[in-house]
């Protein structure tokens, strides 16, 4: 340990240790929580989401609070969280217990977030596809760390940030939970309506909606688009679409996709029929091509496409798609079953009026996004600013 300022090279084994406790039948695990490469986000060091045991087979491990979680498989994500309970995790993760003495527990996760960390990983990961390290190829890489006085000055730091961060992420997601409640209630109350009728709905259901509205199969308002004359490089498979939200996370480029493919033109509504529960949806923007496991849908004059893309969001849609999809472990709703749905339809200029509203609240979660993302940008630049230091520090 080094009090004086100085900083010192270690080997990564001497500041913490892999645990390997497996579980070989994740259902007789004492635990209900499991950790999935799925349930970590990039360069986040929280769980937020877990999955269960019961969902889930083959060999797990164990894991204890204050247990570091690394995605060693495509481990260039930095996919790295701190544990706060015990659970089991995917195999395809590495479960750290740091070692106190040259360093706090708390520093080692900062260490693996810096570029230095990633820069010596790259060196000995294996894998072009999945790109994966090993924990004897990780454990003799040299690292230098300052003095735990550093440490604890430079961990002060970052709880600020951290701090900030926390907040922004709940504030995002508190807008995310208004814009879900604000949109089911505009798609079923409308705006400013005092007076509202029973109507019969799906399955013998009677609900109210305002007087002027109508009722409607989704196949009155759209109709799968077919063409035989799309000039377009521009490919859209499921994994583009971001889940939802409505939005496009990528794109591709037909040169790349050789098999079977949809085609769509500029405002249709692109829905992700595989899965529905991921809820993938995107209103296009421009003319292509598309995963056949994607249904291109074309409105017709009486519906405009934001509204259809929020319908075929909304609760009431998604529960309709998951009880009439078909299959178990990938379901996938049809056109045959969505085509029968029924939509509270309003007038197109109260659609347009819906729209905006809904609009002006993506905005602010956009604003958010991107507030949240620069703020994560800061933390690696003075986290990575703070880890430097120059070749005549080292302690010898």
């Amino acid at each position: 340990m080094t009090s004086n300022g100085s900083w010192q090279k270690v080997r990564f084994d001497e500041i913490c240790k892999n645990i390997s406790d497996r579980i070989d039948d994740p259902k007789q695990a004492k635990t209900d929580y499991y950790v999935g490469l799925e349930h970590l986000d990039s360069e986040d060091p929280k769980i937020s989401r877990h999955g269960s045991p019961q969902d889930v087979s083959k060999t797990k491990l164990l894991f204890k609070p204050g247990h570091i979680l690394f995605g060693k498989r495509n481990w260039y994500l930095r996919r790295l969280a701190v544990a706060q309970r015990e659970g089991i995790c995917s195999a395809h993760m590495l479960v750290l217990e740091p070692i106190e003495g040259k360093s706090t527990k708390e520093f080692l996760p900062l260490l693996m977030f810096g570029d230095d960390f990633y820069e010596k990983a790259l060196m000995v990961s294996a894998g072009s596809m999945s790109p994966t390290i090993k924990w004897k190829d990780l454990a003799p890489l040299e690292f230098l760390i300052p003095s735990i006085e550093q440490q604890e000055n430079i961990l002060s730091l970052t709880h600020k940030i951290d701090q900030t961060i926390s907040n922004s992420q709940n504030l995002l997601e508190k807008t995310k939970n208004y814009m879900i409640s604000r949109r089911e209630l505009l798609l079923t109350r409308g705006i400013g309506h005092t007076k509202f009728k029973k109507v019969k709905w799906m399955f013998g259901k009677t609900i109210e909606i305002p007087e002027e509205w109508t009722i409607e199969k989704l196949s009155q308002v759209c109709k799968i688009f077919e063409s035989d004359n799309i000039d377009s490089d521009l490919y859209i498979g499921l994994e583009h679409i971001e889940q939802g939200t409505g939005k496009l996370l990528d794109r591709g480029n037909t040169k790349d996709f050789v098999s079977t493919k949809h085609v769509f033109q500029k405002d249709n509504i692109l829905y992700g029929k595989l899965r529905p529960l991921l809820k993938k949806i995107w209103i296009t923007t421009e003319n292509g091509f598309c995963s056949t496991d994607i249904l291109s849908l074309e409105p017709n004059k009486k519906i405009i496409p934001t509204i259809l893309a929020s319908i075929l969001l909304s609760t009431n849609f998604l529960s309709y798609a998951v009880s009439t999809s078909a299959g178990t472990k990938m379901p996938r709703t049809n056109w045959t079953d969505m085509k029968e749905y029924e939509i509270c339809l309003p007038s197109i200029a109260e659609q347009e009026q819906i729209s905006s509203i809904l609009s002006n609240i993506d905005k602010q979660i956009t604003q958010q996004q991107s507030h949240l993302t620069n703020l994560k940008v800061l933390r690696k630049s003075i986290l990575n600013s703070k880890l430097t230091k120059e070749k005549t520090n080292v302690a010898n």
